[in-house]
């Protein structure tokens, strides 16, 4: 194990989250914490609400419940907490967190440092938005938000990416040739940012054309909706909630779909591509990750049936699926791996800290 301390002395992050229940950014946060913890002697701790990812963290990392409250309250109790704590780095991975952690850092002088993990429709308010030190966007096109919309200088930005979160030792994937039924798969909230009403209409209209079975796995606001329309409109779907193994789902299906509206580089596509399952996804859910051949992309205002014709043509062209599977397998080992995302995080923990340690 390749220790992070110096002078004898363990270098100390401390993960501030809104919560660590169902999401991209608790996964995140647990898979980056446990690597941290587990691989690089790094005493982590885990600031945020009490969810189920809380029982995926390595025993070595602390997690801190925190309350809900004000802006102020919640303050407060971080600030006990990093007292506690004492971290080197607080590692902020919302805005609002983002916010407390730099009145934190202003108060005990602990440098902060920001995950920008999604490409934001707006970024408001402007002003309060990604003032750390050091801001790690999970791609491109988010960097581009964080530098244009958001005004911040390009030299803070540090491009990461995203690791698979469900990438099993020992567990090799292997294609799945579509059968019949198509068996679809969907991961994520059933929230407006992953707009599962436009995922019911697409497979309704799939099904006249061909026989489908589609999965959702996740919960959120817009389940009750969600299933009330695939019942009017009679789309083969099952709702199945949240599920801690989106492996196993992933090799049971022939495909991932993604609706969503806007995403940052979404952990889904990532392991879809390490399972080697076809993605077919709208431009703002692909954000770019389908690009070279790595898998088909919809517009972002193709008609339902446009987008249906798509997913048929992963059934009908066995060449291009297979030439998709094989280029995002490629690229998800040669670019997504847990080393490959999360050393510049742990080179700017210890870039940061390095004044704070030695003194």
């Amino acid at each position: 194990m390749a220790s992070a301390s110096t002078a004898g002395d363990p270098l100390r992050v401390m993960h501030v989250v809104d919560n660590l229940g169902q999401g991209g950014a608790q996964q995140v946060v647990v898979d980056l914490s446990n690597w941290l913890a587990r691989d690089h002697g790094v005493e982590v701790s885990v600031y945020g609400e009490r969810g189920i990812a809380v029982g995926q963290l390595a025993p070595s990392v602390r997690f801190i419940a925190a309350e809900g409250g004000s802006f102020f309250g919640q303050t407060k109790a971080l600030l006990e907490a990093a007292r506690q704590v004492r971290p080197h780095v607080l590692h902020a991975h919302q805005r609002r967190e983002a916010l407390q952690a730099l009145v934190i850092g202003r108060l005990l002088g602990i440098p902060v440092v920001e995950h920008a993990h999604t490409r934001l429709p707006t970024v408001r308010p402007r002003a309060l938005s990604f003032r750390s030190r050091v801001i790690f966007a999970v791609g491109p096109t988010v960097a581009e938000m964080v530098v244009v919309d958001a005004g911040r200088p390009r030299e803070r930005v540090v491009v990461v990416g995203n690791a698979p979160a469900q990438r099993q030792v020992g567990s090799p994937s292997a294609p799945n040739p579509p059968t019949s039924p198509l068996h679809v798969l969907a991961v994520g909230r059933l929230a407006e940012q992953k707009d599962p009403l436009r995922f019911v209409r697409v497979i309704a209209r799939l099904s006249r054309d061909i026989p489908v079975e589609a999965t959702w796995a996740g919960d959120g606001e817009l389940s009750a909706s969600a299933r009330r329309l695939a019942r009017e409109l009679g789309a083969p779907i099952d709702f199945i909630g949240h599920v801690d193994d989106v492996s196993s789902r992933l090799d049971d299906a022939h495909c991932l779909v993604m609706t969503s509206r806007w995403e940052g580089t979404s952990l889904a596509v990532l392991e879809a591509f390490d399972r080697q399952r076809p993605v077919v996804a709208t431009v703002s859910a692909s954000n770019g990750l389908l690009s070279e051949g790595r898998g088909f992309e919809v517009a972002d205002d193709a008609t339902d049936a446009q987008f249906a014709a798509t997913i048929a043509r992963v059934v009908e062209h066995d060449g291009d699926r297979s030439n998709a599977v094989e280029a995002a397998k490629r690229w998800v080992d040669a670019e997504a791996s847990p080393q490959r995302v999360f050393e510049p995080m742990l080179a700017a923990y210890r870039r940061l800290s390095e004044p704070v340690r030695r003194a």
